[in-house]
Parts: structure tokens; sequence; C-alpha cells
């Protein structure tokens, strides 16, 4: 067996015969989260924080989130985000779902997302055996959490190649 990484696309040869690997680049990002989320509400270690029930995601929105399962979306974001970045921290994934604060007549300023969202989700995902930390580099996806979302993802291609012509050739 050879595995070799062509453009994240991942082909296995078995004995002269190409097989290709549905990763996550391969699929669409709404509907790859949506049903990671889905998979995540079955999860015992992952669930909302009684802290975190009625608070915003960042200073820059003015209401808290409104989807049911805000959580669990989250949760799928952060580790999809931290599957495509290979090792990410806390501060960086605050960054990446922070916004612009709205000063009134002044200009827009860049704000960091909710710390204890972003780190209560880590450590949620780290308790579920899908995430690990690497002193001094922040968070890492484990073998079981690269196998979780591959799986997915070869689930949800086979549910929207008819949606998404192009996609038949993964």
């Amino acid at each position: 067996m050879f595995i070799t990484d062509t453009y994240f696309t991942y082909i296995i040869i078995i004995h002269g015969v190409r097989i290709a690997m549905t990763t996550v680049y391969d699929v669409p990002t709404k509907e790859f989260i949506d049903e990671v989320a889905k998979q995540l509400e079955k999860e015992e270690e992952i669930s909302l924080p009684e802290s975190n029930m009625y608070s915003k995601t960042s200073v820059a929105r003015e209401n808290g989130p409104e989807p049911e399962n805000w959580w669990y979306l989250r949760c799928a974001s952060v580790l999809r985000k931290i599957y495509m970045e290979n090792t990410i921290g806390t501060q960086h994934l605050r960054y990446a779902y922070g916004g612009k604060r709205n000063r009134g007549s002044k200009p827009y300023k860049a704000r960091t997302g909710s710390g204890s969202i972003t780190r209560r989700a880590i450590q949620q995902l780290e308790s579920a055996g899908y995430l690990r930390k690497i002193k001094g580099k922040g968070r890492s996806i484990t073998p079981k959490g690269r196998k979780f979302l591959d799986n997915i993802a070869y689930d949800v291609l086979q549910k929207v190649k008819k949606q998404y012509p192009g996609l038949e050739n993964y």
C-alpha cells in the first residue's frame, strides 16, 4: 500500500489500482459543517456549557447566536479549521471568529471572538479525542479526529454529487 498527497486528495495504490480517498478539502463547506454538527450532537462529551447559554460570540456582535444548535456548529467549524491549518492556537481561532466592532461614527476596528467559547469548544473536542495539545504551538487534530472528518466528508460527497456536477471526479 502506498499513500501519496496529490492536491490534498489522498490516492492509495493497492495492487496497482488507484483508489481516491475523500478528504475535507473535497466537499462544500456548509454541507460538511452541518453534517459534522449533527454527528457531534450525538457525542456525550460535547454539550453547550451553562455559562455560555446566553453569551454573545464576540464583542462585534449585537445579539447572541440564533440557531438552536449553534454550539455544535461552532465545534464543527473549529474542528474543520484545525484540520485545515494542521496546528493552530486559541488566539488565532479567536481572530478567525471575531469581526468588526461598530463604534458609531468612528471607524470600525477588528475585534477578537469570545475566548471562553473557543477555549471550551477546544476542551470538549480534546475530551472527545479529536484534538491534542502541542506544547508551544496550539492544538492539532488526532488520527481519530482525521478519520472522523474524512468519513463524514465521504458521506457528504455522496449526498451532494448531484447538486455540484464537478464533484464526480472525486
